[in-house]
């Protein structure tokens, strides 16, 4: 009898249980099916398709008359419009970088260690006095002034040696200074054409955001039915993310353009206005591999200041050879004495002296010497190896730059005639939304990707530039 209550009772839970479960799963149904049933709603449970749209004409259509061009409140009013070409730019820029200003002051240093370098040492003067006090010979009576003067003379061309080293370390400094505004010349160009390139996909992004804004009124007066519902949120959501796209490259141009400014020292409150377009030109001559490689490896500053260096190394090797060979000392003395003596009453003095080179030749600093020239050569034979490589490189992506470019070259018009056809056919309802987004998806791609490719196409010129260590003629 236990035993049957104990498995009714079971049965009675297991009903029970099933019963919750199967309400559970009618609940979570009859849940999905009214969250979906109206997907405008879904997005804006707030406000109707209808209000939601209006807002969205209203945030945007006043802006779309005009291009969006990145404003930001001045530091000090008013604020300057400075206009650049890329020529202007660079001109600016050697004159106010500021690492360009502390690597030309490396030059001023060096030349004054050419001036030390000439200098010839000072003579010592020395005075010496004579008296006994304790036996009554006074200054007076006997006793004697004698001054010397000594003088240094190096011998064996040690001074001409130390010149010629001093005269090495400027030219190299120089060279420093040349190889310092070819890189920096090229981050400045680079980053011109970067603001340039931004600019580019702002006006890409503004002109997909004022076509559609351009269709917002035209889906308002659309009749409520069927997909239509559907269609004016997608032309609403694109619309919003479109001006998403506007105002992330109104953040990345104002970016870029911060560098510009930090390259050209030039005041957060002024604005820059580039006036050189990033267009791509076709070259009349193409660059010769051979030729390039031939000057990189001639007159690129770089390694001409390490050649410099090395003729340095060798200087001060030669410098260490002569420190072997004693350098002679003068002296010229006068004594001058009282009239009891206790010598002459003057006298002149002449002596010279000289270190026996007797344990230290110098042999120690002769090593060192030797070493810095030996690897002085193999800095030049490692930085021609790079500069080989460079220039190659360099090279090989700017004629497959110049490929890119002219395979992507004329589908812009094709990508505007169409994405300008599917906005009429939308209007007239010839085309679906689907349609609609895929043509603006493929014209907003093909006229990014064209000026993705220009772009690269001018930092491979550039590149060019800074690796052989001349502007590219075309």
């Amino acid at each position: 009898m236990d035993e049957r209550r104990r498995y009714g009772r079971r049965r009675t839970v297991r009903w029970f249980l099933g019963v919750a479960g199967l309400l559970a799963f009618v609940g979570m149904i009859t849940w999905a099916g009214l969250a979906g049933r109206d997907l405008a709603r879904a997005a804006a449970p707030q406000t109707s398709v209808e209000e939601w749209l209006m807002q969205t004409m209203k945030r945007l259509i006043a802006p779309s008359m005009e291009v969006l061009i990145p404003k930001f409140e001045p530091l000090r009013p008013p604020s300057e419009v400075l206009r650049l070409t890329l020529d202007q730019a660079m001109g600016l820029f050697l004159k106010q970088n500021l690492d360009l200003i502390m690597v030309n002051y490396g030059i001023d240093a060096a030349k004054g260690r050419q001036i030390t370098a000439r200098l010839f040492p000072n003579p010592p003067l020395a005075v010496n006095t004579l008296s006994a006090y304790t036996q009554g010979c006074t200054m007076d009576t006997c006793g004697a002034v004698a001054p010397t003067l000594s003088q240094l003379f190096e011998v064996a061309g040690k001074r001409g040696f130390r010149i010629r080293a001093a005269e090495l370390d400027t030219l190299s400094t120089e060279a420093r200074f040349e190889d310092a505004v070819r890189q920096l010349g090229f981050t400045l160009k680079e980053t011109y054409f970067r603001v340039q390139q931004r600019r580019g996909h702002l006006t890409i992004d503004q002109d997909v955001l004022d076509s559609l804004v351009k269709l917002l009124p035209g889906t308002l007066d659309k009749p409520k039915q069927g997909g239509s519902e559907l269609d004016r949120v997608r032309v609403g959501l694109l619309t919003v993310n479109s001006e998403s796209l506007v105002l992330r490259d109104m953040q990345q141009l104002e970016e870029v353009s911060g560098d510009l400014r930090m390259l050209l020292r030039l005041s957060p409150d002024i604005e820059v206005d580039l006036q050189t377009d990033l267009t791509y030109y076709r070259p009349m001559i193409q660059p010769n591999l051979t030729r390039l490689l031939e000057y990189a490896l001639e007159n690129r500053p770089d390694i001409r200041a390490l050649r410099f260096v090395l003729d340095k190394r060798k200087t001060e090797l030669q410098l260490a050879r002569a420190i072997r060979y004693p350098n002679v000392t003068a002296q010229l003395g006068y004594s001058v004495q009282g009239p009891r003596g206790p010598d002459n009453q003057q006298q002149w003095g002449l002596s010279l002296s000289a270190p026996l080179p007797v344990f230290d030749r110098n042999q120690g600093a002769i090593v060192e010497a030797e070493v810095a020239v030996k690897s002085a050569e193999t800095d030049i034979e490692k930085t021609k190896v790079m500069i080989q490589n460079e220039v190659a490189v360099a090279y090989r992506k700017f004629l497959q730059s110049q490929k890119l470019v002219e395979a992507t070259n004329g589908a812009i018009e094709r990508a505007s005639m169409l994405f300008r056809t599917a906005q009429q056919g939308y209007a007239r309802n010839e085309i679906g939304i689907l349609d609609l987004e895929s043509t603006r998806r493929a014209y907003a791609d093909t006229r990014e990707s064209y000026l993705e490719a220009v772009f690269g196409y001018q930092q491979s010129v550039l590149n060019l530039e800074r690796s052989s260590g001349r502007d590219v003629m075309f």
